[in-house]
Order: structure tokens, then C-alpha cells, then sequence
């Protein structure tokens, strides 16, 4: 089992996420390349909010299609085209499934690859399958 706390040499965080993942030796890792609000049959969602619960749905399938779940999860990326969007996350958090906790770090890009896009999520897992 992954070890996901915040050290004491360190500041507490300042959202909810801890500081690392310690990953167990022999551990087996799943790198996740980002996640849009586009779902199975291939339609991107209209709202910000739908899109980022979309987009969390489609990284917990792939963790799922890797005989892994969102407790494996030891490092997140999250990408917003804009900060008011903030509240699409907030609301969007409400409708998920338990993200709290996990090393995350949000960053703010002027854009991606296509305009429609407002997020992206990457993330790596690990487990000792």
C-alpha cells in the first residue's frame, strides 16, 4: 500500500491534498496521460463542470482497466484553461467520487490543444499487484 502524507518538516497544505506518495518497492506503475471531458462515445461535454467530472470519470476507467483504483492514485495533475473555473471544480468535486487527499497539484494554462477543452487530468498510480 502506498504511503500518502504530509510530512512535519514541511508546510500543511493549503486545499485538500497531501504533500507525497511513497511508493512500495516492487510496486507496479500506471502513468496516465491526460484526461479530457470527452466521454465513451467520443462527444465533449458543454459545462466546465461536466467536463472536469468527465474527465475524472475517464482516469478512474483507466485505473479500473488496469486491475487498479482511485486508492492507487499517487500523484494528480489538473489542468484549467482559466481560474474562474475554480468553482466549476468546486461543484464538480461534490458529484465525485472520493479525490480528497491525493497529491495534487492545479495549474492554470492559457489553453490546450483544442479551445473547447477547459481540463486535462494526469496522474500516475502504483500497486503491488
Amino acid at each position: 500500500m502506498n504511503k500518502i502524507w504530509n510530512p512535519n518538516s514541511v508546510h500543511t497544505p493549503k486545499a485538500d491534498y497531501n504533500h507525497c506518495a511513497l511508493i512500495e518497492k516492487g510496486s507496479q506503475i500506471l502513468n496516465i496521460a491526460g484526461q479530457l471531458g470527452i466521454n465513451p462515445s467520443g462527444e465533449l461535454l458543454t459545462s466546465v463542470e461536466d467536463q472536469i467530472v468527465q474527465a475524472w470519470e475517464n482516469v478512474q476507467a483507466v485505473l479500473v482497466a488496469n486491475d487498479m483504483s482511485l486508492k492507487d492514485l499517487v500523484s494528480v495533475r489538473l489542468y484549467l484553461t482559466d481560474r474562474e473555473h475554480l468553482s466549476d471544480y468546486s461543484k464538480a468535486k461534490q458529484r465525485l467520487f472520493d479525490i480528497s487527499g491525493l497529491p495534487t497539484t492545479l495549474i492554470f494554462v492559457t489553453g490546450l490543444f483544442n479551445p473547447l477543452w477547459k481540463v486535462e487530468i494526469e496522474a500516475q498510480a502504483a500497486n503491488l499487484n
